[in-house]
């Protein structure tokens, strides 16, 4: 008997416990939260996989919760207007993402400001070139693959002039933002791109560089494996030989003068 009064007063004070916490605890808070557990936020992820360059849906975003305190200054954080979504979609992703990933401020850029401006990072330049399928290894550079930049110029003398020709690395690890107007990557099926231009992502050094390379020669495009970023520095040109010009001494002018029968020879400044 006094075993089962234990038992209905243990209960009756647990329930009562139970009840003390709701009633305490302020609605829509749960009990880990009363108890300092990190506050939560929503900020704004991708969906599903987002591609770099193309255009934002609102089924391609959505909210998820964030623990506040590893919140970026970079994260959108949802304010709670109405129709807060829709003001991120019809804009140009300037990065890929994947379901799940907070997508950061900077990655999303206002559409009517041009699609390929949008992709070019701030600093950078765009910079057109004339290609074929021999110099863009077939057609299999896509659009934000990376290449090295090769020159092909007439050469006379040194050790690496062959066949009359030279070819020199002149620009490393350069982005590829577009193949003629192809300035995404192409659909599964497609595995070439062939164009008759490659647009590059370069500094204002560079647009020069490559601008007076394509006046002086023929351009190549040499693609990078997607785990290959090193940069390696570019050995100096070879100092051309060139054999060396005789320089014929000019021969002194003279005239023969002939005075009273007698011959003069005459040298003429």
């Amino acid at each position: 008997m006094l075993r089962s009064l234990i038992i209905v007063f243990a209960l009756v004070c647990g329930g009562t416990a139970a009840i003390l916490v709701k009633t305490v605890a302020p609605a829509g808070i749960s009990s880990a939260n009363a108890e300092g557990a990190t506050p939560l936020v929503e900020i704004l992820v991708a969906a599903g996989e987002v591609t770099e360059g193309t255009e934002t849906k609102t089924e391609n975003l959505t909210w998820a919760k964030w623990p506040e305190t590893a919140l970026s200054e970079s994260y959108l954080v949802r304010t709670g207007t109405k129709g807060e979504l829709k003001q991120y979609a019809g804009m140009i992703m300037r990065h890929t993402y994947g379901p799940g990933q907070p997508i950061r401020k900077e990655s999303l850029s206002d559409s009517r400001e041009g699609y390929l401006s949008a992709l070019l990072t701030s600093g950078m330049r765009a910079v057109a070139i004339e290609v074929s399928a021999a110099q863009t290894a077939g057609g299999f550079i896509l659009p934000n693959n990376r290449v090295d930049i090769l020159l092909t110029t007439e050469c006379n003398f040194g050790i690496a002039c062959k066949h009359a020709m030279k070819t020199e690395t002149i620009l490393q690890n350069v982005r590829v933002l577009a193949i003629d107007q192809s300035g995404s990557q192409p659909n599964a099926d497609s595995t070439v791109i062939i164009g008759k231009t490659a647009t590059l992502e370069l500094t204002p050094e560079d647009a020069e560089t490559i601008v007076a390379a394509e006046a002086s020669g023929s351009i190549s495009l040499l693609l990078r494996s997607v785990d290959d970023n090193e940069v390696k520095e570019i050995a100096q040109a070879e100092p051309v030989f060139e054999p060396p010009v005789a320089v014929q001494e000019q021969q002194p002018r003279t005239v023969k003068v002939n005075r009273g029968g007698v011959s003069e020879i005459v040298v003429l400044n």
